[in-house]
């Protein structure tokens, strides 16, 4: 186990953490269960792990092909300028942009990969030109369709 992340970690956190990371909607009775502690102390761990920022947030998964986003992009996006004042916009403008899931600040090939989730192939077309295509500083933009998802994990190896 890497001992950046376990200085501050014993066992039984890394065993709340992993349970958790397979389904946060446990009780803490069901948490202390499955990691044959007592509730209490179950409930303490688990409020330190949130506290010292080892849990960011809880959240649901989503079927995006039953809720009509499931035509997904990786659009590398490279910068024709790019300055401090121009990097804080381009945070500024891809949080505003609801298609775009994650964003990454990238070495190599772009400056941004940006996931893009939409409905179609059109759908995809308007975001670049109504949004993506706006940002002016923008010299380079390089798609990637994805045709079939052959791992999707949200967890982390612990």
């Amino acid at each position: 186990m890497n001992q950046t992340v376990i200085h501050d970690l014993d066992e039984t956190d890394i065993k709340i953490l992993r349970t958790l990371q397979d389904n946060c909607r446990l009780t803490t009775k069901e948490l202390a269960q499955k990691i044959h502690l007592s509730t209490t102390p179950t409930f303490e761990r688990q409020r330190r792990l949130e506290r010292m920022g080892y849990i960011r947030r809880y959240v649901a998964i989503l079927d995006a092909d039953r809720l009509e986003r499931g035509f997904q992009v990786f659009c590398n996006v490279s910068m024709g300028q790019i300055n401090r004042d121009i990097a804080e916009q381009f945070r500024e403008a891809v949080n505003g942009w609801n298609e775009v899931t994650e964003c990454y600040n990238i070495s190599g090939d772009g400056d941004y990969m940006l996931k893009v989730c939409v409905s179609s192939m059109h759908q995809y077309q308007q975001f670049v030109l109504n949004e993506l295509g706006q940002f002016r500083y923008i010299s380079h933009i390089r798609s990637l369709f994805v045709m079939d998802t052959l791992k999707l994990s949200y967890g982390l190896p612990l």
